[in-house]
């Protein structure tokens, strides 16, 4: 842009005197006038140049910051002095974290307490003779031992209206209420809900039984309330020479080199707290 040239007063020809007065007012005007040209100078088109690109291209998109275009990402702070979180290191199948914490105790080995479930039961003896006389005492003394099904949670109670009946007959009279159980006048048995025991094995329990008296007629109670919770005799009548016959097992008969024993072992009572069966079951061929 040209600065407008300024006549010089000592010129010949020049401006006269009464007008010198307002030369420096036209010379103001045509100097803003020309500034005002200046600013409304629009200036050619063409390429614009932006640093770091070639010239001529057509400049795209700027590429998204500490992401993946199209994201909303927000870069970290600098000034941030808050630690990240803990992160777990993985190994195959062995996981760690930088964070420690106080030991779990061991879990624990002890079995968890049975449910207890309440069977009730009544006795009758159907003898009369003093070697008979004591049942009812010793049948209920035998069922509320700790030794025995009350371990595998068992509570027998007797009570005169129970539906579960303990009888004690003479073998013509067991043989009725066994069937179709065959007890050939010798032996005991549980049907359904009736438990029927042999006097004469109360009396003098079986020539095979190499016990006490007393612990056989606990080994009959035992042996016979088990079947009416539930379970059978066991495939192995005797697991080893010199060790207790399961209670299950059916040792009036033969012991096969076991002990005499009557009570439950510990497989036994484990079994009766799966409760393997309905209690009372029927005939079972």
């Amino acid at each position: 842009m040209r600065t407008p040239r300024r006549p010089s007063l000592g010129q010949a020809g020049g401006v006269a005197r009464g007008r010198v007065g307002r030369i420096p007012v036209v010379l103001l005007a045509a100097g803003l006038a020309g500034l005002a040209a200046c600013s409304e100078v629009t200036p050619p088109p063409g390429p614009v140049r932006v640093p770091g690109t070639t010239p001529g291209a057509v400049p795209g998109p700027e590429p998204a910051p500490f992401g993946i275009v199209g994201q909303s990402v927000t870069p970290p702070s600098a000034a941030s002095t808050t630690p990240p979180p803990p992160v777990a290191a993985t190994t195959g199948a062995t996981t760690s974290a930088t964070t420690t914490s106080a030991p779990r105790p061991p879990p624990s080995t002890r079995p968890a307490a049975p449910t207890v479930i309440e069977v009730a039961y009544r006795l009758e003896r159907r003898t009369s003779d003093p070697a008979t006389a004591g049942f009812e005492a010793f049948a209920r003394s035998t069922l509320a031992d700790p030794r025995g099904w009350a371990r595998a949670g068992f509570r027998l109670v007797p009570r005169a209206d129970a539906r579960f009946v303990i009888v004690l007959a003479e073998g013509p009279e067991v043989d009725a209420l066994c069937l179709p159980y065959d007890t050939y006048g010798q032996y005991s048995c549980q049907n359904g809900p009736t438990v029927a025991l042999n006097a004469d094995r109360w009396r003098a329990a079986t020539p095979k039984w190499t016990g006490t008296l007393d612990e056989y007629r606990r080994y009959l109670v035992g042996h016979e309330v088990g079947h009416l919770l539930g379970l059978h005799h066991p495939p192995v009548q005797c697991p080893g020479p010199a060790r207790p016959a399961p209670l299950m097992a059916q040792q009036s008969t033969e012991l096969d080199g076991c002990l005499p024993n009557p009570w439950p072992l510990d497989g036994e009572i484990e079994l009766g707290r799966r409760r393997p069966a309905d209690l009372a079951p029927p005939y079972r061929p």
